[in-house]
């Protein structure tokens, strides 16, 4: 009789592990991704997600009371500019098979504002000098990035940071299936 409940006990035993596994299963996977993600994260550093090239005009003019213009610049530039997180930022949380992986806001990794063709006039204003030509490029160079950053582009910078994510993810998810990834702003 012992002999006999050892057997069933067993047997229940291995029925209730069996039920177990199946049910546990589909966890399993999303518990191994995340765990996978993570330390890929932490294992990089920044992520560019948006490498950007424009070419515009800048005119700078220094205006007297009563003469009008008395000095001004002029100047074709090329901006170039790659924004891009820092992955060490981003913070994972998982709702069973569903992975929320929150972003920090984008930041600027390199920039850069290239004249050509610069044109000075300043017949009547002799202070006009390479200092000036400096700042107003630096001017115009915050003014690129900044369009980017919090400007009239912020969202076209949000969508490319969310599809290289997406991209970075799947390729390093490749194997790992049965989970969801969703994107969140970081406040």
């Amino acid at each position: 009789m012992k002999r006999i409940g050892k057997w069933l006990l067993g047997l229940i035993t291995s029925a209730l592990t069996l039920v177990l596994v199946i049910v546990l299963l589909p966890y399993a996977a999303t518990i191994r991704a995340s765990v996978v993600l993570s330390q890929k994260l932490e294992q990089s550093a920044k992520l560019e997600t948006l490498h950007v090239t424009e070419e515009g005009a800048l005119n700078y003019e220094v205006k007297a009371a009563f003469l009008g213009t008395v000095a001004s610049i002029n100047a074709d530039y090329t901006y170039e500019g790659s924004f891009g997180i820092d992955l060490q930022q981003v913070t994972m949380t998982r709702d069973g098979a569903v992975l929320t992986l929150t972003l920090p806001a984008p930041e600027l990794l390199l920039d850069s504002l290239t004249p050509a063709d610069i044109t000075r006039d300043s017949a009547l204003y002799p202070y006009l000098d390479d200092n000036d030509l400096q700042r107003v490029l630096e001017d115009e160079r915050v003014s690129c990035r900044e369009r980017y950053l919090s400007g009239e582009r912020a969202e076209q910078l949000w969508d490319a940071t969310v599809a290289a994510m997406e991209a970075t993810v799947l390729q390093w998810m490749a194997d790992a299936g049965g989970f969801t990834v969703r994107y969140e702003r970081a406040e």
